[in-house]
């Protein structure tokens, strides 16, 4: 599952990569670009990461709670914490529409 998060994973290596070049910074409008797509990528990151570390969390607590049944109390809230994290990944893989950046002019008159 989330095969694709591997290549947006390597995209912000890049793109932080590239934010460590002073050239970046001498076009505003590049920086900016630049900025932005390493922040969005960044959330996916993180969410990812966070995915990964309840995964494996559960997995070592399925494994002990054969030894032991403390271990075993903890994987319910383990596999709702798993839950929890891969829907915050789907959520922030959904395509975004580009225009959700954009400012809104907004007229309301009373009538």
């Amino acid at each position: 599952m989330f095969e694709s998060v591997q290549a947006l994973i390597d995209e912000h290596r890049a793109v932080q990569e590239e934010l460590s070049d002073p050239a970046v910074h001498a076009d505003p409008a590049r920086a900016k670009r630049v900025n932005r797509r390493y922040a969005e990528l960044s959330k996916i990151v993180a969410a990812h990461d966070a995915w990964v570390a309840a995964s494996d969390d559960l997995e070592a607590a399925r494994e002990l709670a054969r030894e032991d049944d403390a271990f075993a109390e903890e994987v319910p809230a383990l596999t709702e914490q798993v839950a929890t994290t891969e829907a915050h990944l789907r959520k922030l893989l959904l395509p975004r529409d580009e225009d959700d950046d954009r400012d809104v002019i907004l007229e309301i008159k009373g009538g």
